[in-house]
């Protein structure tokens, strides 16, 4: 069977597969490599007594979480998002999946001299929460303003 040849819908197709070749070339490999370098939003604030570092990961569980100190470094390492279990990936139809898992390692040089004995580590509603007292060093200390010859 002859088909006609019509100039306009070749065009069509060929713009069409060009542009399904630039998403595949051009928009993967972003989405990728934002995955790639996920990093979790951080906040690093002192109050009188303590250093506090607040790191947002979503889906993060204890047993997923490593936290490391080296010369005033600390280093969050871990998973996040989630993850189906085996039985519900095997019956799961996906329809929109954007919700990233992967892994994560953020360092954070601590600011003020601190007290490794007393810190602490724990994780709720996504947000991993890390306090260190502060050395006595680092300490405000007041010193009392006498009447020069008393």
């Amino acid at each position: 069977m002859l088909e006609r040849w019509n100039p306009v819908a070749e065009a069509e197709r060929m713009l069409t597969e060009m542009n399904r070749l630039m998403s595949e070339v051009f928009e993967r490999p972003l989405v990728r490599a934002r995955v790639l370098a996920w990093r979790p939003a951080t906040d690093v604030y002192e109050t009188g007594d303590a250093l506090v570092v607040r790191l947002a990961v979503p889906g993060a569980k204890p047993e997923d979480l490593e936290v490391t100190v080296e010369q005033n470094v600390v280093t969050v390492r871990g998973k996040y998002g989630y993850r189906l279990s085996e039985d519900e990936a095997k019956q799961a139809t996906w329809y929109r999946r954007e919700i990233t898992t992967g892994e994560f390692a953020e360092s954070i040089t601590l600011p003020v001299p601190v007290n490794l004995e007393g810190a602490k580590a724990t994780v709720e509603n996504g947000i991993v929460t890390l306090t260190f007292p502060k050395a006595e060093e680092a300490r405000v200390k007041r010193i009392p303003v006498q009447i020069s010859g008393s």
